[in-house]
């Protein structure tokens, strides 16, 4: 009879494929980065509410600064590397929400 396979962490799987590797800086910025890339596909992406709110505080930012809020939005993707405001991943709405309390388009933009 065979033992069954358990399955490992992608922690444990990184660690076992770099132990008594001597890996260069950038060898191991493209391994986190794509470490980082498979756990991003199983986030979970902020609900309707949040997506509410987020456009409601990106809706004063813009019109408080005198900013187009697709310009607020370009810059609040951009901040957080996602391509739109829905694919924010939900365990980041309440930093996303604090970054447009502080965000300041005249720093940004000109």
């Amino acid at each position: 009879m065979t033992k069954p396979q358990t399955l490992r962490t992608p922690e444990e799987l990184f660690n076992e494929a770099t132990e008594g590797q001597d890996l260069s800086s950038g060898d191991l910025s493209l391994l986190t980065s794509g470490f980082l890339a498979l756990r991003k596909t199983n986030e979970k992406t902020v609900n309707d509410a949040e997506l509410k709110a987020l456009y409601g505080m990106i809706a004063y930012v813009g019109y408080n600064q005198e900013v187009d809020e697709e310009t607020v939005c370009s810059v609040l993707s951009s901040h957080y590397g996602i391509e739109t405001v829905r694919s924010l991943p939900s365990r980041l709405y309440q930093n996303a929400i604090e970054y447009l309390v502080d965000l300041e388009m005249k720093k940004i933009v000109n």
